[in-house]
């Protein structure tokens, strides 16, 4: 399997000497992309992964594919953008097969029906909707590389005489109410998809692999992974949609932040050595609230640190007192926040355009503050560079 940014000028001009016929890959969930360039490759193709689609044309012209998958990523408008990279695709190839991948419903029935004038301009030869049974993927994207498509035309003339190849702009204002909520449940389908999709994918490679206990047993881990991300996206719905209404019970009981904060910690290190460094000041800090809920709230801090840092790069995370608060603080070394955006990341369904590559919802941090406010706390992003971030939470000491 490749990657447009570690191959090489010479890979590149063995491309079309070999048998093997290379299909290009674009989705930007990585454990998604790697599980189906598996699939790929033990097909007999040459799987090329890439997550931007902004990087499509250089991949197209660099690795010469039989075939390209187009993942359905969204808008900021809430809208596929499986459509404008399509038509872009066949404009400048005018015969490459493109294969629609995606989970959006509406988007796999416009394609398939092919009678809108997008659905005729883009002109998928397939059509595969997540979560997907893996011999009907592959007999999809075999029919794709080995049929002669098209016509050599630009694009495909409508019934007004009018050529459908106008690409569907993306609107650069930001969206608002009702469709800012709109694109909020896009993107949540979207997201509890792309679990659906790599669990189906592993429960039908263990039925293959009967035989293979070791193998099976890795693959169902996986799956057991991806039913985890699930759980937390939907464990952020209900949170989200409970803190809409007037009350939102909380078990308040008197505990030590110090051991949540620990705990929490520790079961977000999973390598050999450990990429989080925990600072403590005191070793019992004793606050009010409900444990559970200031654990999510800590826990959403240190999953979007490890998310959004460099892989492998240090997180510091440490636990002071300042005055009569109680205060934890975790800097990572990531993408940072623009400037422009710092002001919107509390808000609900809010996404920054740094990480809208990376799955999520863009319910944590709004969640975390609202948690964070009915425990009379307070949670805000001290500084943010192109670095990294470092965010703090402050939670009253309890009164001894």
């Amino acid at each position: 399997m490749e990657d447009l940014t570690l191959a090489t000028h010479e890979e590149h001009q063995t491309t079309d000497a070999v048998a093997t016929p290379t299909v290009l890959l674009i989705e930007d969930d990585p454990g998604l992309s790697q599980m189906v360039g598996g699939l790929l490759n033990e097909a007999g193709y040459r799987p090329v992964m890439i997550a931007d689609h902004a990087q499509i044309a250089a991949a197209v012209e660099r690795w010469r594919p039989r075939c390209v998958i187009l993942d359905g990523a969204l808008l900021p408008t809430g809208q596929g953008r499986s459509w404008n990279d399509a038509i872009e695709i066949r404009r400048a190839h005018p015969g490459l097969p493109v294969v629609m991948f995606t989970a959006d419903t509406a988007a796999l029935a416009e394609a398939r029906a092919g009678t809108s004038g997008r659905s005729r301009a883009a002109g998928f030869a397939g059509v595969v909707g997540k979560p997907f049974a893996v011999e009907e993927f592959l007999a999809t994207v075999r029919g794709a590389v080995d049929a002669n498509v098209g016509s050599g035309r630009v694009g495909v003339e409508s019934d007004d005489g009018v050529l459908a190849i106008t690409l569907f702009p993306e609107v650069a204002s930001p969206a608002t109410g009702e469709a800012e909520r709109a694109l909020f449940f896009g993107t949540v389908v979207h997201e509890l998809k792309q679990p659906l999709t790599a669990i189906s994918i592993q429960i039908q490679l263990a039925r293959r692999l009967a035989r293979d206990l070791e193998r099976q047993g890795v693959v169902l881990d996986r799956a057991f992974v991806q039913v985890a991300r699930m759980d937390r996206l939907i464990t952020e719905l209900l949170t989200q949609s409970r803190l809409e209404a007037p009350e939102l019970p909380l078990e308040l009981v008197t505990f030590d932040l110090c051991a949540v904060v620990a705990d929490v910690v520790a079961q977000h290190e999973h390598g050999d050595s450990a990429q989080i460094a925990l600072e403590l000041a005191t070793h019992d800090l004793r606050v009010r609230g409900d444990p559970f809920r200031v654990a999510q709230i800590v826990g959403n801090l240190v999953s979007n640190a490890l998310k959004y840092g460099l892989p492998g790069s240090r997180i510091v995370a440490s636990l002071s007192v300042v005055g009569r608060e109680a205060r934890f603080r975790i800097e990572d070394h990531g993408v940072g926040v623009a400037a422009t955006e710092r002001d919107r990341i509390f808000e609900p369904y809010y996404r920054s355009t740094r990480t809208r590559s990376a799955s999520g919802a863009g319910l944590g941090l709004y969640i975390s503050r609202r948690l964070a406010e009915r425990h009379g706390g307070r949670l805000w992003l001290e500084a943010s560079t192109e670095a990294g971030s470092a965010f703090v939470l402050a939670l009253p000491i309890a009164d001894q």
